[in-house]
């Protein structure tokens, strides 16, 4: 099988008044087996995580169908598709508690996922097919 993508990369910015160990528990619901790198800014810190796990984005196909939200998800992937990467944002405190949300506007930042693939229409296909009455038809 082909694989549908390289790399997913999650980042978020950390600011004093978060825990890193929460902001890295966040990314974790969203996308498994994450490495870690901190970067120190000064004002904040950059927190990245990468993967190449296969299950990546097993999470993410999950929490698009649980939460019933595949159209919104397609249309957000669809938007922030570029060349060979998907980049999306969502909300850094809904991912802590589970579930996605692409209303990134929240004072702490959002979460950026960027996937990178060969095959983005494979990709956004799978990850959120279009539907129907909210039933895929693809």
């Amino acid at each position: 099988m082909e694989e549908l993508f390289e790399e997913v990369e999650l980042e978020a910015y950390v600011y004093p008044t978060e825990d890193i160990e929460k902001v890295k528990r966040a990314m974790l619901n969203l996308v498994p087996d994450l490495e870690f790198e901190a970067f120190d800014r000064g004002d904040y810190v950059i927190l990245t995580g990468k993967t190449r796990s296969r299950k990546a984005l097993s999470r993410l196909y999950e929490l698009f169908r649980g939460q019933a939200i595949l159209d919104t998800a397609r249309s957000f992937l669809e938007e922030g598709y570029f060349g060979e990467e998907i980049i999306v944002k969502v909300n850094k405190q809904a991912a802590y508690a589970g579930v996605v949300n692409f209303n990134e506007e929240s004072p702490l930042g959002p979460i950026t996922i960027i996937i990178r693939t060969k095959n983005p229409r494979k990709l956004m296909k799978w990850l959120a097919p279009r539907t129907k009455d909210g039933v895929p038809i693809e």
